[in-house]
């Protein structure tokens, strides 16, 4: 739906109805607050200053961005380079600029950044795009920010970059082995090492059960010491540098008494094979998933080979040598992370505690718990607009209600329907913005408005589907809604992008 003054009337709108149904929410959950932050007024002040930036893009021919895009990519990623210097950490991640009262997180900026340079490549690559050269550099743009967002560490905004590109390689025309391999590849060589992980939490009560079913009591503390630790310790004799003091000295007394450690490595072993299964074994065994690795990755070789020289007779080669080599190579990599890489414990937990919270410690799969909770309370035309007891107050029983869990806040206080009817008017904005691309006049338009929207159904996308618990929690704001000035006013940029490709379309 378009105004006479060439406004999308229904992208604008729903932008706007999520905004201010985010401030509402903002400011019922400080009503009967003794001490009120004043989040809504930040957030509103926020919306003013973004939609104003919002309605002056719009005025700007969205081509002149591509003589920009490259110089706005490298001035982001600097700003990612600047924040690992210089920037404030908050929350175990060092993601912000400190300027007094404002707080400034340049990977937002880098992800509106990124998608502006991938869809200028991909324009300028639209025939090249069968080649793997070509999309190399592509996955090259996405991992230089990944890597520095990694590093802070801030693992749910560098996930991010990985739909996104996958999906705009997709409509710009990539060959689907290609595409397949990427996936094929995150997918073995992320979720390896994360499946051990997973097991090594779920594991830990089930030893001390275990321990105190055989009666060596005298065991069970190392259990509560060393938790998630507790496995190499015992089948590597490896104590955790933060450990001092009598607990090191009990677990080194462990450690020279052979008919302790004897008992603990078999219960380790036991329940190990017991619990985790077969899977679990050949995952957790590095020398076969190394064997794996190598046999695929040279058998992929030696078929490229015969490929090379052969020519077309054998070019049915290639639906083979291709998942060969990206299943040897991913065995490679989730060996390498497995063993190079040491997630910490509150990463796994968050990562993987969606899966069956019941098998975690209370404390690790609280918010999942929490977030259905409130959502459930909600019914089916919620508990009132005022009403919110999980998600309200200074301390809420959902925590981060305001960012991360906003949905959940929203669900709780108007219920089954009213989530509804935020879902439509969320969504409602990337499928305006795939049929702005389908409409755009040139190429660049069509990939930019394609990679805004898959910015925005991603992070819809995962945030809602973290607050209802069938996602892992990844700290994701939900776009329009969640308290934060850095992602509303980059997402108000975005949404300003699409208004002048969707104005330009009516241009001579």
């Amino acid at each position: 739906m378009i105004s006479r003054y060439k406004i999308d009337i229904l992208l604008l709108g729903a932008a706007i109805f999520a905004i201010l149904g985010g401030i509402f929410v903002l400011y019922t959950q400080e009503y009967q607050s003794a001490e009120p932050s004043g989040r809504w007024i930040k957030q509103a002040i926020f919306f003013g200053v973004g939609l104003i930036l919002c309605l002056a893009i719009r005025r700007v021919n969205y081509q002149v961005l591509e003589i920009y895009a490259l110089p706005f990519y490298g001035f982001a990623c600097f700003l990612l380079v600047a924040v690992l210097i210089f920037g404030a950490t908050i929350k175990g991640a060092k993601s912000w600029f400190r300027l007094g009262p404002i707080s400034v997180e340049p990977s937002e900026l880098a992800r509106l950044a990124t998608v502006l340079l991938l869809a200028k490549y991909l324009q300028i690559k639209e025939r090249e795009m069968d080649r793997i050269p070509t999309l190399l550099i592509a996955f090259g743009i996405c991992l230089v920010p990944m890597v520095l967002i990694v590093v802070q560490p801030a693992f749910g905004d560098a996930f991010l970059f990985i739909p996104i590109l996958l999906c705009l390689l997709f409509i710009g025309g990539a060959d689907f082995y290609h595409i397949g391999s990427v996936v094929l590849f995150f997918g073995l060589a992320i979720t390896i090492p994360l499946y051990i992980e997973y097991h090594n939490i779920t594991l830990v009560d089930p030893l001390a059960g275990h321990l105190a079913d055989l009666g060596k009591s005298e065991l069970i503390p190392a259990v509560r010491v060393l938790k998630l630790d507790i496995w190499k310790f015992a089948l590597k004799g490896r104590i955790p540098a933060g450990i001092e003091g009598s607990d090191k000295d009990y677990l080194n007394g462990i450690l020279a008494n052979p008919n302790l450690k004897s008992s603990l490595v078999e219960a380790v072993t036991t329940v190990r094979a017991d619990s985790g299964g077969l899977l679990l074994r050949i995952l957790e065994n590095d020398t076969l998933l190394l064997a794996l690795g190598i046999f695929f990755s040279l058998s992929a070789l030696v078929l490229l080979i015969l490929r090379l020289t052969q020519g077309t007779p054998l070019a049915n080669l290639r639906k083979l040598y291709i998942p060969f080599g990206v299943i040897g190579i991913s065995l490679l990599s989730a060996v390498a992370v497995h063993v190079t890489f040491s997630f910490k414990y509150h990463q796994i937990a968050r990562v993987t505690a969606f899966i069956n919270p019941d098998k975690f410690p209370r404390d690790l799969a609280y918010q999942t718990r929490a977030s259905r909770a409130a959502i459930g309370s909600g019914e089916m035309s919620g508990r009132g607009l005022f009403q919110g007891e999980m998600t309200s107050g200074d301390r809420p029983l959902v925590p981060e209600a305001f960012t991360d869990f906003m949905f959940t806040s929203w669900a709780e206080r108007t219920g089954f329907l009213g989530a509804v009817l935020m879902l439509i008017c969320l969504m409602s904005i990337p499928l305006r913005g795939m049929v702005l691309s389908f409409d755009a006049r040139d190429r660049f338009g069509s990939m930019l408005a394609a990679g805004i929207s898959f910015m925005f159904f991603f992070h819809m996308f995962f945030n809602i589907g973290i607050c209802v618990g069938v996602l892992p929690v990844t700290g994701l704001p939900l776009s329009f809604m969640s308290y934060g000035g850095s992602h509303l006013l980059t997402s108000m940029m975005a949404l300003g992008i699409l208004l002048s490709i969707s104005r330009r379309r009516f241009a001579n």
